[in-house]
C-alpha cells in the first residue's frame, strides 16, 4: 500500500490538486442565489447566508473553513488599504504578502517532507531492488513492512504532502474570495423593482493602480484601451511567472543523484506535468483576463512563490549538507 502511494505520488497529488481547484474555483457556495457576488455585511450574516435556512447544507459542508478565514482576511485587507489612501491595490499587495508569510510554516513542512524523501531514496531503491523479482504475496508484504520501517526511521508520512496541500487550500481560497468579494456590491430587489445597491463593509474605493490603471474591471469589460493593455500585461506576466516558478522547481539540486530508472520516471511524469501545466496556465490566464484584480493577486502570489521556493531550496541544501556530515535524520 505504501509502495503504491509512493510510486504514484505525483499522479495522486495532481489528481487531488485538480479536484480541489475544480471544487474551489467553481466553489459550491457560489451556486447559492444569496452568496455570489455578495458584499460583506457582518460575520454572523456570513453564516446565516451560507446556511440559507438549511438549503445550504452542502455549501456549508465544503465552505466552512473558507468562511472562517474569509472575514478576518477581508478585514485585514480593508484596514491596510484604508491606511494607504483607501487603496484596493495596496490592500491586496500587503495582505497577500502577510497571508503567505503566515502560511510559510505549512510550506516549510512540505519542503521538509520533500527533503526527507530525497534522503531516504537510496535506501528505498535498495528495498525495491531487493524485491524486484519477488512478486509473491509474502514477499510483497515483507517489502511493505521494510518500507514502513524506512518511513518511520525518517519520521516520514507517505501522505504528508497531501496533508500540507489540504491545510494550505482554505487559506488561499479565502484570500481568493476576498479579492472577488471585497469590492462587490449587492442590489436589493423588492416587488420586482430595484430598491438600492450597497457596498460591503470592507469596500475600498480607490481601485486605481498607481492612480492610472483600473483594477475593478477586466480585459473584456474595460472601456479605456490602456486598462485593456494593463489587464493583458498582468495576465501575461502572471503566466510568465508561473512558468518560471515551474521551471525552477523542476531544476534538480546539486546534491541530488539521478538513477537510470528515475530518468525514465521523470520523463513520463514530465510529459504529464507539462500537459497539465499548459492546460492550467491557459485556464488561469483566461481567468486573469476576466478579472484584473484577481490577475494582480495571482501575479503577486506567483512572485512570492518563486522567492519562497528559492529560500526552500537553500534551506534544503543546508540541511542536506548538515545531515550528511552528522549522518543523522532531519527533524
Amino acid at each position: 500500500m505504501v509502495n503504491f502511494f509512493y510510486r504514484n505520488r505525483h499522479k495522486l497529488i495532481l489528481i487531488a490538486l485538480c479536484a480541489f481547484l475544480a471544487i474551489g474555483l467553481t466553489s459550491c457556495r457560489w451556486d447559492s442565489n444569496v452568496w455570489y457576488p455578495k458584499a460583506y455585511t457582518s460575520y454572523g450574516q456570513e453564516w446565516i447566508d451560507l446556511w440559507d435556512g438549511g438549503k445550504g447544507f452542502w455549501f456549508a459542508l465544503w465552505a466552512w473553513p473558507i468562511n472562517i478565514l474569509s472575514w478576518p482576511i477581508a478585514w485585514l485587507c480593508s484596514t491596510i488599504g484604508k491606511g494607504m489612501g483607501n487603496s484596493y491595490f495596496f490592500g491586496i499587495l500587503f495582505t497577500t504578502l502577510i497571508v503567505r508569510t503566515l502560511a510559510w510554516p505549512i510550506y516549510s513542512k512540505q519542503n521538509s517532507s520533500s527533503l526527507k524523501m530525497q534522503l531516504m531514496q537510496p535506501e528505498m531503491l535498495k528495498i525495491q531492488a531487493k524485491y524486484a523479482n519477488r512478486k509473491d504475496q509474502r514477499s510483497q508484504q515483507m517489502m511493505q513492512q521494510e518500507m514502513m520501517k524506512l518511513y518511520k526511521k525518517y519520521g516520514m508520512n507517505p501522505l504528508g504532502c497531501m496533508g500540507t496541500m489540504i491545510l494550505q487550500f482554505p487559506i488561499f481560497m479565502a484570500m481568493y474570495e476576498v479579492v472577488q468579494r471585497i469590492n462587490a456590491t449587492t442590489t436589493v430587489v423588492v416587488n420586482n423593482a430595484v430598491s438600492y445597491t450597497y457596498s460591503g463593509a470592507f469596500a475600498l474605493t480607490n481601485t486605481k493602480v498607481f492612480g492610472l490603471f483600473e483594477m475593478n474591471t477586466s480585459f473584456f469589460q474595460a472601456t479605456m484601451w490602456y486598462d485593456k493593455v494593463f489587464a493583458a500585461v498582468v495576465a501575461l506576466l502572471f503566466i510568465g511567472m508561473t512558468i518560471l516558478s515551474q521551471k525552477l522547481s523542476q531544476r534538480p539540486q546539486k546534491y541530488q543523484k539521478t538513477h537510470p530508472q528515475d530518468k525514465l520516471k521523470k520523463n513520463d511524469q514530465g510529459k504529464q506535468m507539462q500537459y497539465m501545466m499548459i492546460i492550467m496556465n491557459v485556464m488561469f490566464g483566461f481567468m486573469a483576463l476576466s478579472n484584473t484584480s484577481l490577475g494582480i493577486y495571482w501575479l503577486i502570489g506567483s512572485i512570492y512563490q518563486i522567492f519562497q521556493s528559492q529560500v526552500g531550496r537553500w534551506i534544503n541544501a543546508y540541511k542536506w549538507e548538515k545531515a550528511q556530515k552528522a549522518n543523522n535524520i532531519i527533524d
